[in-house]
């Protein structure tokens, strides 16, 4: 028997969604969820074991899916980049800022070093790493969920859709691109934040600078974190008047000295080591992914978000489901979530800023994703939405709202539910597979295991290695960044490494079997008359090695950034 007199948790957990004697909680109707937190001291351990125990098997289980679904993706060269990075942290090389395009942290890479000391460079290593952030964000989830909706068992609801749903959060949140420890960073902004706005006591001031240093540190990882700092600022503004507006002035100051401190690394980057170069290099990014605003709310509709739950795979593979139909299936979503919560919008409408609750705040992540996206302030990448990632959170909030309300909206949210696990059936048949015919250089590489052919490049002592930029930073990172490896045709991630390649009297260059710039190589080694030896370190792919004479990309007019626009 727990604490309420019920024989089991799963029935306490039941009976705690239907009301004591049975009667369903009209959420966003006449029984609004209360602002101020139940009283939780006094529970039998008994009662908080049970807890403990279901908040770790449900950690386990989002742990073991994305490891699962991580292990059977290829590293690409954006994540070996992180690795790589990772690497240096463990060899006393402190970076400030990730090494491609410089504008986002490096938080990630000091996060995912210990797993690589413990268990080298591998893709075991990485995706252990990420499969631990996509857990430990569930498991926020899970505080989230009973902070804002009152009960263990909204928790675990939450909890529970957040292990398994967006699949865009699974798929492309295990791997090692900042975009898993987005989700988690937003779930802890907003955890903290509410517990500020909505405390039933008067924080401290050092509750205020934490939530501030979080706050700094996560807009230092990814300029997407803006978004839950902008509305738990909200939050806090519009609950001002609780503990009055001279104190509540005083703890926004202390949280925007820790906001200051958090933020620091960017800052120093950006005025000791490079001018304003996170500033330039955003520009570059933001002026290559430029598009209107229809073009970009068009993309959202077409591609973004059918790809986002998980109803067409990553980069525009085959889809289960007509775009229309998510479309129109999210569209339902948001209008029940508007009536439930129309007493919050009226009070919204009215001015009444104090009337709104915690979930309101949480919600409100989504219009905000989509308008910031849609209207251009983050780019709107054709077939890879990362940058709707925030959504992610709200998504799992709208869907148990509608689980948690009266019979007949929690039968539409059942149904719903029902046709999407139908669907994902189909669409995870081939979640991590390579694609049948690759378009790109990027789904080309997915296709060789570039971690047996690093071994065989080792193999042959090559002074330096000339490579694309999809082989070159996974068989980077697979040699332990012990191989010099020069890259073309992307960002020079490592400066350093690039001049050596570039200085190197006898370099290696290693090839996909399909790249065309085979031929212009062989055709510029004969007209230059170099020799080389020839063998394949994997099927697909061909090493040319021990050149007689210097051969830089330069020398072949391919592209990349050079190294005068680091």
């Amino acid at each position: 028997m727990d604490r309420h007199g019920y024989p089991c948790p799963i029935v306490a957990i039941l009976e705690e969604r239907r009301g004591r004697h049975g009667v369903e909680p009209q959420v966003g109707g006449d029984h609004r969820v209360p602002v101020a937190r139940p009283e939780r001291g006094g529970a039998p351990p008994a009662h908080t074991v049970r807890l403990v125990l279901g908040v770790l098997a449900l950690v386990l289980i989002a742990f073991g899916i994305r490891l699962f679904v991580g292990m059977h993706q290829r590293l690409d060269a954006d994540e070996a980049v992180e690795g790589i990075s990772a690497l240096r942290i463990l060899h006393g090389d402190l970076a400030l800022m990730e090494n491609n395009a410089r504008y986002q942290g490096a938080l990630d890479s000091y996060l995912i070093a210990p797993f690589l000391m413990a268990l080298g460079p591998s893709l075991l290593a990485v995706r252990t790493a990420t499969a631990f952030f996509g857990a430990l964000y569930v498991g926020l989830m899970f505080a989230l969920g009973r902070r804002v909706l009152n009960s263990d068992g909204a928790g675990f609801l939450v909890g529970g859709i957040a292990t398994l749903f967006p699949l865009y959060a699974i798929t492309f949140g295990t791997r090692a691109r900042t975009y898993g420890l987005l989700l988690v960073l937003e779930t802890l902004v907003l955890l903290l934040w509410i517990r500020l706005a909505w405390s039933n006591s008067r924080p401290g001031g050092r509750a205020w600078a934490v939530t501030g240093l979080l706050a700094g540190l996560g807009l230092w990882t990814n300029l997407l974190l803006a978004l839950p700092t902008a509305v738990g600022l909200t939050a806090a503004l519009a609950r001002g008047h609780v503990s009055g507006w001279q104190r509540a002035w005083r703890s926004l100051a202390l949280a925007a000295v820790g906001a200051a401190v958090g933020f620091l690394p960017w800052i120093v980057y950006n005025t000791a080591v490079s001018q304003l170069g996170s500033l330039r290099h955003l520009d570059a990014t933001a002026t290559a992914h430029s598009t209107s605003p229809i073009s970009a709310f068009g993309y959202l509709l077409s591609t973004g978000l059918p790809i986002f739950v998980g109803v067409q795979q990553d980069d525009c593979g085959s889809s289960s489901a007509p775009a229309l139909a998510v479309d129109l299936a999210l569209l339902a979503l948001a209008l029940a979530v508007v009536y439930l919560r129309r007493r919050s919008l009226a009070s919204l409408v009215r001015g009444r800023f104090s009337e709104l609750e915690p979930v309101d705040t949480v919600l409100a992540m989504g219009p905000l994703t989509l308008l910031a996206v849609s209207t251009g302030f983050f780019p709107a990448v054709r077939c890879e939405p990362r940058y709707v990632m925030p959504l992610a959170v709200p998504l799992a909030f709208a869907v148990g709202l509608v689980l948690m309300a009266r019979v007949p909206w929690r039968a539409i949210g059942v149904a719903m539910i029902a046709g999407w696990l139908a669907v994902e059936v189909v669409v995870a048949h081939d979640v991590g597979g390579p694609p049948a015919d690759p378009s790109t250089a990027a789904q080309a590489a997915t296709r060789v295991d570039l971690a047996a052919a690093t071994v065989q490049v080792e193999a042959a002592h090559p002074q330096a290695v000339w490579a694309e930029i999809w082989l070159a930073r996974p068989v980077q990172f697979y040699s332990g960044d012990r191989l010099v490896v020069g890259e073309y045709g992307g960002y020079v991630g490592f400066p350093a490494t690039q001049r050596r390649a570039m200085q190197a009297e006898h370099p290696s260059w290693l090839f996909m079997d399909s790249d065309r710039q085979v031929a212009a190589f062989t055709a510029e080694c004969a007209r230059r008359r170099i020799t080389y030896s020839v063998s394949r370190p994997a099927p697909g792919l061909v090493l040319f090695s021990r050149l007689s004479q210097p051969l830089t990309p330069s020398d072949l007019h391919l592209g990349g950034q050079s190294l005068d626009q680091v």
